[in-house]
């Protein structure tokens, strides 16, 4: 009876298609740049054993800045990734603090999932905050 109550409850806490995650797709939350200065946004795909992101099946990044950073390529590919023939794409997306303040980029990330036989395609959206700090004020020059 115990068992039975115990399967009831389990049952009742866990959706019917819940999965685990065989991926995890990584954006850095925040990056701090000086103003002026360029940097990097960082995305690295990773799956479990057994998965693999298709060669086969497009890779697609759509990259949305809010104004105060410059991204001159919005739309990025499989041949942008630092290593495009390997199994799993990693990408870095050059970014250029132009005014101070917090500024959000979302990402929009596609791509086909496999395992086994099976391919299923991928749609996440994530997004980083690129915090650029004011530059310093010149200095006056010294009053003789």
């Amino acid at each position: 009876m115990r068992a039975l109550v115990l399967a009831i409850a389990i049952a009742a806490v866990t959706p019917a298609h819940a999965q685990p995650a065989s991926w995890e797709i990584r954006v850095p939350e925040r990056i701090e740049l000086a103003q002026g200065a360029s940097g990097i946004v960082p995305i690295t795909i990773s799956v479990d054993r057994g998965f693999s992101v298709s060669k086969d099946g497009p890779v697609i990044i759509d990259v949305v800045p809010e104004p105060g950073v410059t991204i001159k390529k919005r739309r990025l590919g499989r041949p942008d990734a630092a290593d495009p023939e390997a199994d799993l794409p990693r990408f870095v997306i050059p970014v250029r603090a132009d005014t101070a303040g917090d500024h959000t980029v979302k990402l929009r990330i596609r791509l086909w999932l496999c395992g086994g036989k099976v391919c299923r395609p991928l749609d996440v959206k994530r997004q980083t905050t690129v915090a650029v700090a004011a530059a310093p004020a010149p200095a006056d020059p010294p009053t003789p």
